[in-house]
């Protein structure tokens, strides 16, 4: 049962949207410790703690005497990412895609790992995971656990920890994307059996390359799927919309 936002948490969250939306922009100064106390009608020192997780995540630096100043996005932590994906209720795109990039290249070059470093019940794990993905009558939620499943087996196999860590910040802001598709996924094609057939000889014949060039096609076809079966949603949504013009248009 997930707890509740401590009160230095929710001022950070607040503090951190405000940012993202641009509510204050990059080499702006935040207002003073006693200023944002008195808006946000709580005490300095839970201020000054959300002030401090603000610079952990790289979104301002704080000088003594000078306050807090936001700094650039590109200077920001990779955790911030899941929380510019959606803004206002609305899909960043243009970081969806971004996030998909980086989840290809971290799934494929995990897999080249794997192959190399992985012990044989790693490959036997994989192999199995990657049958199950084919069997007729899957259901779009159970799909997607397997392929949740297949990339933290890849990934732990590896033997990196830095991807580890990586995959960590990208599962969450992927996950909740997925889970608006799955049934829209529930389709058994022939693409698909012909992907998971490639990986799995490759991973048979311990080709590193092979295993990594075949799981990059596979990924990249969920890639093309998930986004669109995203844009038929978002259409969706928009042609409520202009049915009732009270509708929510955010996330499910």
């Amino acid at each position: 049962m997930a707890t509740a936002p401590s009160l230095t948490e929710s001022i950070a969250a607040r503090l951190r949207n405000d940012i993202l939306e641009g509510t204050y922009k990059a080499g702006e100064r935040l207002p003073a410790e006693r200023d944002l106390a008195s808006r946000l009608g709580v005490n300095r020192g839970s201020v000054r703690e959300a002030l401090k997780k603000l610079e952990q995540m790289g979104l301002v630096v704080i000088r003594r005497g000078d306050g807090a100043t936001v700094r650039h996005l590109h200077e920001a932590s990779i955790e911030i990412v899941r929380h510019l994906l959606i803004v206002n209720g609305v899909v960043n795109r243009r970081l969806l895609e971004q996030v998909l990039d980086a989840h290809e290249m971290l799934v494929a070059g995990a897999a080249h790992l794997a192959v190399e470093r992985g012990s044989r019940e790693d490959h036997r794990r994989a192999r199995e995971l990657l049958r199950h993905l084919t069997v007729p009558g899957v259901s779009g939620s159970e799909r997607t656990a397997l392929f949740d499943a297949l990339v933290d087996l890849i990934t732990q196999a590896s033997g990196n920890l830095v991807l580890q860590l990586v995959r960590n910040v990208i599962r969450p802001a992927l996950a909740e994307r997925m889970a608006l598709v799955q049934q829209r996924l529930a389709g058994h094609s022939i693409e698909l059996a012909a992907r998971v057939s490639a990986i799995d000889a490759a991973i048979a014949a311990g080709d590193a390359a092979a295993t990594a060039a075949a799981v990059r096609l596979l990924v990249r076809e969920r890639r093309e799927q998930l986004l669109a079966a995203l844009d038929a949603i978002e259409g969706e949504r928009g042609q409520g919309a202009g049915r009732d013009p009270g509708a929510a248009t955010g996330s499910a």
